[in-house]
Order: structure tokens, then C-alpha cells, then sequence
């Protein structure tokens, strides 16, 4: 039997066109021209640029580097992305990505990592591609992904993460019944059993979305995949991703309309920057709040260990300016950005801050009263 040939799209689009005009009404002279600007708005409307994905992979336990490039060919195959692959360094105990340069002209970030500390400039790389508004979608472990950025489960990716059920049970998971017409869900079975073990993560932050909920013998349903808005920011989450999960058509669909529910969303404006230019200087509490509410910024707590433990300003980075290797470790971080530095009382953080401006620096904002005046305003504190 001879099979009809599979004409590309634009092929079709421009017969189909030829053969609508070569038909119509029109005097020989003008169909050429009509054919002309019908072509012409075919091929402009054919030429959209793909979008470009990157996808991360930073963990061991599930096989993401394995799994990771078969979903970037199954991207790039059926939707025509232009996908960057990066992979966390050789070996368990290696605690860096290379390549996140690729962040600055994503579509979308797909994350797979787990319980990584991330040198300062790469975690600035992740933080300034979240306060982009450009769309993210986690998988599994991307939930814990960060030891120096625990906000990002709650805050960013709208998840409670606690721990995982036995490994010895299958997780069946099954479409939230209000749920069911969500793009997400489209072509996903009712119920469908994953191998791997569910993860807790109940109760979920205000403003989280459940689309699947997953559930083992004798323990209460959990939610396994839902939507989240971070600053609207579209963001997608499932705790699937077991090795054995993208063997799953669901999980395939799942993930597969997740990518393009994401690069649907309207992509909101980047916060605008504070009026006033930031240089060096020091700044009171209410100033300091309101640059550290924005989430554009790195905290440095530049106390002591012992001090950070004892509470710190939610997602500040510790790096000790007593400490020998304080210079070196702050020389590794991006030196055009805007860092908020603080100490105790305010004399440790000057230090830092004239230590950052002989290094190059370009912007540091000292908070005046140091951590002690930041608790007697009553100001967030975190351990």
C-alpha cells in the first residue's frame, strides 16, 4: 500500500493558500500579488522564534541525568524548543553548576536538583531568574533543591516539603475531580500508579493549586502536582520523577502540557528598581526592609556562625567577615549586583562593606542599626 507523503506545515499552508486564490474571482494580474502577500504573512507567522529551555539537573537519587536529556529530546521533537541541558559537577559531593549563564535567555527553567549549597553567584544566577516573572517548573526533589535557599519550596515553587513515605510503596495518583479541565490534565488517565514514594507535603501554602493528589494504603492523600504564582510568575511543581515515572504516557503528558501551559502565561514585568541609586551607603530599617521585600537582592549576615543560627533575616547568606577567607569567598560573588549587608550593631558590616568596595564591588547597602535594631522593629527573623 503506498502511504500519503507528510507534507511539512508551511508546505500545506502555502498550498492550501495557492490553491484558494489561483480559484477565486480575482483578474489575472492581482492573484500573483494576493498570493504574494498571503505567502508572505505564512511564512512571518511560521518563523515565530521557538522557545528556549533549560534544563537542570543537580541530583543523584533519581537518575535525573539520565532522564533529564530524554525529556529535552522529546522538547525539542515535539515542540521545537531550543533546550540547553546543565548538569551539576562529577561526583556526590561537587556543589556546583556550570553553565548558568544559560539563565539570562531562558523561556523556561526545568529543575531537578537536590539539597545542593550553591556557590553565592550561582544562587544569584537563580535568584535573579526567579525575579524575572519568566515561567519555572520543578520535579521531585526540586522541592528541597537548595540548602542555602530554604524559602524556595514555600515561597517560590508554593510546596511544604517535609519528607517521603517507605520506598516500598507505589503511589497511586489520581486528578483532582475540580481540577479535571485544567490544560495540564489534558490526555492525563484518571488514575495512574507511580513507583516512586510519595512525598508529604500538606498542608500547601495559600494561593497553591492541586491538580493530582497521590495516596499509599493507609496514610492520608497528599498533593503530587499543582500550579503556583510567585509574584506572577507561573510556576509548575509535581513530586513525580521517578526513573520508572517517564516511562508513564500520564507523567509524559503531565510534564509535556505543564511546558506549554507555562509558556503561555503572560510573562509579568520585572519589579522596577528602587527610585533611589544605590552606591554605598547605609540605610535605616525601614529602607533595608523594603529593598529586602523586593527579592532582588542578596542578604549578606556577616556575623558569626553561631549568630546567623541563632536567627537571621529570612534568605540572608552567612559569610563571616572575621573569618580568614572572608575576601576570598566574597570575591567569588557577581560584583555588578546590589548586595544588603548586616552585622549585630552595624561596625562588622562597615568593614565588609569598605572590604566589598576595594574588591570591586558596585553596591552595598549597610543596614545601619544591624540585626539587633532589625529585631526591635519587629522585622521577620528566621532560624
Amino acid at each position: 500500500m503506498i502511504r500519503p507523503t507528510r507534507l511539512p506545515l508551511d508546505t500545506l499552508i502555502v498550498r492550501a493558500y495557492q490553491s484558494a486564490i489561483m480559484k477565486a474571482a480575482f483578474p489575472a494580474c492581482l492573484r500573483w500579488v494576493a498570493l504574494s502577500v498571503l505567502l508572505a504573512s505564512a511564512h512571518w507567522a511560521l518563523a515565530a522564534q521557538p522557545p528556549t529551555i533549560v534544563l537542570i539537573s543537580g541530583e543523584y537519587e533519581y537518575k535525573s541525568a539520565d532522564t533529564m536529556p530524554v525529556l529535552k529530546q522529546r522538547l525539542e521533537q515535539q515542540l521545537g524548543a531550543k533546550c540547553i541541558y546543565l548538569v551539576r559537577g562529577p561526583g556526590t559531593n561537587v556543589q556546583s553548576i556550570p553553565g548558568l549563564e544559560a539563565l539570562e535567555k531562558a523561556d523556561l527553567a526545568i529543575l531537578f536538583i537536590r539539597r545542593m549549597t550553591l556557590p553565592e553567584d550561582q544562587i544569584a544566577r537563580f535568584r535573579k531568574y526567579t525575579a524575572s516573572g519568566k515561567p519555572i517548573l520543578g520535579l521531585r526533589t526540586a522541592s528541597h533543591a537548595f540548602e542555602n535557599w530554604k524559602e524556595w519550596d514555600r515561597e517560590v515553587l508554593g510546596g511544604n516539603y517535609q519528607k517521603h513515605h517507605n520506598n516500598k510503596f507505589a503511589t497511586t495518583v489520581r486528578v483532582l475531580p475540580e481540577a479535571a479541565g485544567h490544560p495540564i490534565l489534558k490526555g492525563v488517565a484518571p488514575e495512574f500508579v507511580s513507583p516512586g514514594s510519595l512525598y508529604i507535603n500538606s498542608p500547601l501554602p495559600a494561593g497553591s493549586k492541586v491538580l493530582l493528589m497521590g495516596s499509599i494504603e493507609g496514610k492520608p492523600a497528599e498533593p503530587v502536582a499543582w500550579t503556583h504564582s510567585f509574584q506572577g510568575t507561573p510556576v509548575f511543581y509535581t513530586s513525580l520523577g521517578h526513573p520508572q515515572d517517564f516511562e508513564i504516557e500520564s507523567f509524559n503528558r503531565l510534564v509535556m502540557n505543564a511546558v506549554q501551559w507555562s509558556l503561555a502565561q503572560p510573562v509579568r514585568k520585572a519589579a522596577a528598581a528602587p527610585a533611589q541609586p544605590m552606591g554605598f551607603r547605609r540605610a535605616g530599617v525601614e529602607e533595608f526592609a523594603k529593598l529586602w521585600q523586593s527579592k532582588q537582592f542578596t542578604v549578606l549576615d556577616v556575623r558569626t556562625a553561631d549568630e546567623f543560627k541563632g536567627g537571621h533575616i529570612p534568605g540572608a547568606v552567612n559569610l563571616d567577615v572575621l573569618d580568614d577567607g572572608f575576601d576570598k569567598q566574597v570575591a567569588k560573588l557577581d560584583k555588578g549586583a546590589t548586595y544588603l549587608v548586616h552585622c549585630a550593631a552595624g561596625r562588622r558590616s562597615a568593614s565588609a562593606a569598605e572590604q566589598m568596595k576595594a574588591l570591586g564591588f558596585k553596591s552595598v547597602i549597610d543596614l545601619a542599626p544591624g540585626f539587633t535594631g532589625w529585631k526591635a522593629a519587629g522585622k521577620p527573623v528566621e532560624k
